[in-house]
């Protein structure tokens, strides 16, 4: 995992709500899309987190939910974002983004 800035780290992969997820998707020991069980050095880090009651956790994904999910993310804002349109290396959105994607096919 690569250190991110506070800047890139506001910047969130979507991900469902914690009211929609297992123990163990919540506590990052299972994917948080598929809800499979999770591997050490076999997940992506999508970014920790506050839930709806304010407390914080940090969602785990597997490598092929998480690419699938954050590169169409990325499609999505990029589309959407003057930054990117102008230059999306300068994006920190877009810098998260594609940090998790990267992460996630690495793997």
């Amino acid at each position: 995992m690569t250190p991110r800035t506070a800047q890139a780290q506001t910047i969130l992969v979507t991900v469902p709500p914690t009211s929609d997820l297992s123990e163990p998707q919540r506590c990052g020991r299972s994917c948080v899309w598929c809800s499979r069980a999770l591997a050490v050095g076999h997940s992506v880090d999508v970014g920790e987190r506050d839930d709806e009651t304010g407390r914080h956790w940090f969602p785990r994904g597997c490598p092929l939910c998480s690419v699938e999910h954050v590169y169409r993310q990325l499609i999505e804002h990029a589309s959407s974002c003057e930054q990117c349109v102008d230059n999306g290396g300068l994006c920190p959105a877009s810098a998260e983004l594609r940090r998790a994607l990267k992460e996630g096919r690495a793997q």
